[in-house]
């Protein structure tokens, strides 16, 4: 399953935020859905609308300027998809920093499936050196790079990658590099691959549907950097150096005898022209249709277009609303149910300081009482006061922390130790219960445990489910332990564990689905576990459930830290 993480949440104790929320979530889907679906019909509407106005002049030169502009749309196409390669492997939760001489040796064989360009991979420390290598040249491990000035610059640059011009390097052979940078717990680190420009021509070439042209790309320099053999080599001098002024252009270069016309396009990932000239005369494209009438035809798609995007986006926010209104009164009803399953035992914290309260009253009229001839002093009577003035306080926290986990609030994101709160719902709900019923609750937590940005009452709804269940899954004597932890990817656990009398196979099927129980008829809504598993989803969590048929059950809670 997908996880889902709740980014915006609407007030719902406030119409004004709301309504602000709603607004703000209408604006986002329909410029969503319009950069999706009408954006790039219109670029392309006006990209041919324009192309329309010159193409009897100047088709050959259309012609030859698309070709040059397909080119460098597949080439920014492939390197980004070669950054995104780097990326998906240095962002893995499974990047080894320093990596192994295998794990090398397996980012490369991962590389080149996604591509037969990649020659090999290397590994830099924040000093420039290349702490791990994988590839056929051996030697190239632990070379010092710092002085390089791709390495200089990407480490300059705010931008997380760079792609180099073809150059010789340590290899002395010619080739480009991609190199992208992270910071991996507070240290700066590098994992560049090396492209074959040979393989990478072929790629152009694969793509090329006609032989009516050539094709080469120079540096803003004007070296070549990939050209065919007959034409020049990688990193020799170009004749063509296009203009820097404009992306894609039509130019001309007068070389001896001859006028060379050719088109050029830059790419957007590296400072590189793709340059396409003319082998022989070619045959311009065919005019068609009628400019008013290819107008007309896109105003009317636009048109439709955007009202189908505008009512679409009402139907989304609508179903947002009533998803999210839904969701709230779910979790709500859950909350009362799970308050209500534990009544007895709020009645059991209040009664006993009621219990005292009524001890000390008694005490008092006692002593005041003129047939039982006591003689008393006020002195007498104050600590008898000060008693009854504890317990008051101590039923007004109990109702506090009651009203406080019942009350509808606005979800709030904040830092939290989830010891502090597992405590918190343990002392509020089952402090004094836990006292008498012969069930003990032993706690196994993590020292210094990062904190987790969340919801507290959320958090504390998602501990009381579970606690719940445990407590009614035991038959006294028991225990319940809880222990939390956290690792080294960035999750932390938290494991409820119980002695009582296990879920079947069967029910373990079933346990997280709405309305669900094997309680009793009237003792249990089917509520609480499937809330608590919707909560930990929309955290970004999950929930994992272990038991054994009448020795117990465990329920972990995985949350990342954020």
């Amino acid at each position: 399953m997908a996880e889902e993480k709740i980014k915006h949440s609407p007030d719902t104790g406030s119409t004004i935020l709301r309504d602000s929320y709603y607004r703000e979530l209408i604006k986002r889907n329909f410029l969503r859905l319009a950069l999706t679906y009408l954006a790039p019909l219109i670029i392309l509407i006006v990209y041919f609308h324009f192309q329309y106005r010159e193409f009897h002049e100047h088709s050959r030169h259309t012609h030859l300027q698309a070709i040059a502009e397909y080119q460098a749309n597949t080439l920014d196409l492939f390197l980004r998809e070669r950054i995104v390669n780097l990326r998906n492997l240095i962002d893995d939760p499974q990047f080894q920093a320093p990596p192994s001489k295998p794990a090398m040796q397996h980012y490369l064989e991962r590389l080149q499936k996604s591509s037969d360009t990649f020659v090999d991979v290397g590994f830099f420390d924040s000093t420039g050196i290349q702490r791990g290598y994988a590839g056929h040249l051996d030697y190239l491990e632990d070379q010092d790079y710092s002085e390089e000035s791709w390495f200089i610059d990407l480490k300059d640059d705010k931008s997380d990658f760079i792609i180099t011009d073809i150059y010789l390097g340590f290899r002395q052979k010619p080739h480009f590099t991609i190199g992208i940078n992270r910071i991996i717990e507070g240290q700066y680190i590098v994992l560049r691959a090396t492209l074959d420009p040979e393989k990478f021509y072929e790629y152009i070439i694969s793509h090329e549907k006609t032989k009516e042209v050539k094709i080469s790309i120079v540096n803003q320099e004007g070296y070549y950097q990939i050209v065919t053999a007959h034409e020049g080599t990688p990193s020799g001098d170009s004749s063509i150096i296009p203009p820097r002024n404009q992306k894609i252009g039509i130019d001309k270069v007068v070389l001896g005898n001859n006028k060379i016309e050719y088109a050029y396009a830059w790419l957007l990932t590296a400072d590189w022209a793709v340059i396409v000239e003319w082998v022989e005369q070619g045959i311009p494209l065919p005019v068609f249709g009628t400019q008013f009438g290819l107008t007309a035809f896109s105003f009317a798609i636009i048109l439709l277009l955007l009202a189908i995007i505008i009512i679409r986006t009402k139907k989304i926010v609508e179903f947002q609303i009533e998803r999210e209104t839904t969701k709230a009164q779910f979790e709500h009803a859950a909350k009362l149910a799970s308050v209500g399953e534990l009544s007895a035992g709020v009645a059991h914290e209040i009664n006993n300081p009621l219990a005292v309260i009524s001890t000390e009253v008694g005490l008092i009229k006692d002593m005041m009482d003129p047939e039982l001839g006591g003689s008393y002093e006020l002195d007498d009577i104050v600590p008898h006061l000060i008693s009854i003035d504890e317990e008051v306080f101590r039923c007004r926290d109990i109702t506090r922390k009651l009203m406080s986990f019942v009350r509808k609030t606005e979800i709030k994101l904040m830092p939290h130790s989830v010891n502090v709160l597992i405590d918190e719902i343990t002392d509020a709900f089952w402090k004094q219960e836990i006292a008498v019923s012969n069930i003990e609750i032993e706690k196994n937590y993590q020292d210094n445990i990062p904190e987790i940005v969340t919801d507290a009452n959320q958090m504390k709804q998602i501990f009381l489910n579970i606690l719940t269940n445990a407590f009614d899954a035991i038959t006294p004597p028991g225990k319940v332990t809880i222990t939390t932890s956290s690792d080294h990817e960035g999750h932390i656990s938290i494991a409820f564990s119980d002695t009582g009398k296990g879920i079947t196979p069967q029910e373990m099927d079933q346990i997280f689905m709405p309305f669900f129980t094997t309680k009793e008829v009237g003792k249990g809504t089917g509520l609480g576990l499937s809330v608590s598993y919707s909560i930990v989803r929309s955290l970004g969590g999950k929930i994992t459930v272990e038991s054994i048929l009448g020795k117990g059950s465990v329920f972990t809670v995985v949350l990342p830290v954020r």
